[in-house]
C-alpha cells in the first residue's frame, strides 16, 4: 500500500490570484444625490493573466469630473523567483472636484510577489507608480511626500508585516506626527492617537507622510480644508485572514490602497473615492504532496 502511495503523482502548488482597480465612485447627499458605482472597474480571475479598461471623459455636472485614465490587473507566474506575481494600477488624468481638489495625474499601483506554497507565506509588496502630477488644492500647489516604503522589504525569515517590529515603528510613527500637529481638530485626535498601528485587526497607514502648500489645515496626509471639508492621501490598508496548515493552504494578505478619499461637507456633502485598487492571493498545495 505504501508504494502505491509513493506512486500517487505530484500536484504542483497552486495560487489563487486576485486584484481590482477603480478610477471613481462617490456617494453624493447634496447639491444633488447620486450614488457613482465605481467607474472603469477590472477584476482580476483567479487564475490571472491580464485586465484592462480604458476611461473615457466623464462629468458629473459642475461637481466630479475627469478626462481619461485607464485601469489594469495582471497575475502571472513570477520570471524571477518560483512564485507568483499579481499587478494592479488606476491612473486617472484631468481630475476636478468642484474645482477646490484638482490634478493632472494620479495614480496608484500595488505588485506583489507571494512565494510559492511551501516557501513561504508572505508577499513582498512595492508601490512604485505611485504618485500624484500637479495636485492643487484652492489652486495652491501641493508638494506631496510619499513613503512607499512604508512596508519596507519583505522580511527573509518570512516574517509577517503585522509582527515586523519596524513596520509597526513606521506605521506608529505616521499616527504619532499626526497626533502631535498643533492645533489638531478633536475628531483627528480621535481618529489618530499615539502609536496605533493596528486598527480593528488591520494595518491602516499611508503611502503619504506629509503634505507642503496647501490651504486649510494639514497634518500627515489629511487636509482639513474649511469650506469644502477632509481630505485624505494615499491610505492603505493591510488585512491578514489565517490559512489552514492542516489543509495546506497559506494565510492571504489583502493591500489596498485608495489615492484620494473626500469627505465633503460645505459646498457639497457626500463621499468619494478617487483611485482604488485592491490587491492579494493566496497560496496551497494544490491538492497533492506538500513540497
Amino acid at each position: 500500500m505504501a508504494a502505491l502511495v509513493n506512486e500517487l503523482p505530484l500536484v504542483e502548488p497552486v495560487h489563487d490570484y486576485f486584484a481590482e482597480a477603480n478610477v471613481l465612485s462617490a456617494d453624493l447627499q447634496q447639491p444633488l444625490r447620486e450614488e457613482i458605482k465605481p467607474r472603469v472597474a477590472v477584476r482580476l480571475p483567479k487564475d490571472g493573466h491580464y485586465q484592462f479598461k480604458q476611461a473615457d471623459p466623464f462629468r458629473f455636472e459642475g461637481i466630479l469630473s475627469y478626462q481619461s485614465g485607464y485601469t489594469q490587473v495582471a497575475g502571472h507566474p513570477s520570471s524571477k523567483t518560483s512564485g507568483f506575481t499579481t499587478l494592479a494600477t488606476s491612473v486617472l488624468e484631468g481630475l476636478n472636484v468642484l474645482d477646490v481638489v484638482t490634478a493632472d495625474r494620479v495614480v496608484a499601483q500595488i505588485s506583489t510577489v507571494h512565494p510559492a506554497y511551501g516557501t513561504g507565506q508572505v508577499p513582498s509588496v512595492t508601490f512604485l507608480g505611485t504618485r500624484f502630477d500637479n495636485l492643487r488644492i484652492g489652486g495652491h500647489k501641493v508638494e506631496v511626500e510619499r513613503s512607499l516604503d512604508i512596508l519596507g522589504p519583505r522580511r527573509e525569515d518570512d516574517r509577517s508585516y503585522f509582527e515586523d517590529e519596524e513596520v509597526l515603528d513606521r506605521i506608529s510613527k505616521q499616527y504619532d506626527r499626526i497626533a502631535l500637529a498643533k492645533d489638531l481638530p478633536e475628531w483627528a485626535s480621535r481618529d489618530y492617537p499615539k502609536a496605533r498601528p493596528a486598527v480593528n485587526g488591520s494595518l491602516q497607514c499611508s503611502v503619504v507622510d506629509g503634505v507642503h502648500g496647501t490651504p486649510g489645515a494639514s497634518f500627515g496626509h489629511v487636509i482639513d480644508l474649511p469650506h469644502f471639508g477632509k481630505i485624505f492621501l494615499g491610505e492603505l490598508r493591510v488585512d491578514r485572514e489565517c490559512g489552514n496548515p492542516n489543509k495546506g493552504i497559506n494565510d492571504k494578505y489583502k493591500f489596498h490602497l485608495t489615492m484620494i478619499r473626500l469627505q465633503m461637507g460645505c459646498l457639497a456633502q457626500g463621499n468619494a473615492s478617487v483611485v482604488a485598487l485592491d490587491a492579494n492571493g493566496q497560496g496551497s498545495g494544490g491538492g497533492g504532496h506538500k513540497p
